[in-house]
């Protein structure tokens, strides 16, 4: 149990040591479609804006939620329909292996709700975080965040 945890530590501190995403909103037309970063992962704040930021977005069974970044969380609510969140602040635990709990008692998810980071193997909580405005972006095909 203790190797376990160790090593969920451990992974957890090189997630987070190689996540670094900005939080500048993309203004449609300044950027290319989707600039890759040197890991090979698209960067979100390159990704054109289509629309306004929003409050909140439905809150459906097939809503996908991607970790883009200590920073930034990618939501896919249906076959090409991408809103990207830039968090309120920075959100150190976060990585593409964590497992994102949201409670919510409400339809959507909104700007402000609170969502809790929770290793997969070792079930521990590493925080929790609070999500920001939801900006609708074209996002292309083949894009990995």
């Amino acid at each position: 149990m203790r190797s376990e945890l160790l090593l969920a530590l451990a992974g957890l501190s090189l997630a987070v040591a190689g996540c670094a995403a900005s939080t500048e909103p993309a203004i449609s037309g300044s950027a290319p479609a989707a600039a890759a970063q040197q890991d090979g992962r698209t960067d979100p704040a390159t990704l054109v804006a289509t629309g306004k930021p929003r409050r909140c977005i439905p809150n459906r069974n097939n809503v996908n939620t991607t970790p883009a970044g200590d920073s930034v969380l990618m939501f896919r609510t249906g076959a090409n329909t991408w809103y990207r969140n830039d968090l309120r602040s920075r959100c150190p635990g976060l990585s593409r292996n964590a497992v994102l709990v949201f409670r919510s008692s409400s339809s959507q998810h909104c700007e402000m709700d609170i969502f809790e980071i929770v290793d997969p193997v070792s079930r521990m909580t590493f925080g929790s975080c609070s999500l920001g405005a939801f900006t609708p972006v074209k996002v292309p095909r083949g894009a990995n965040f």
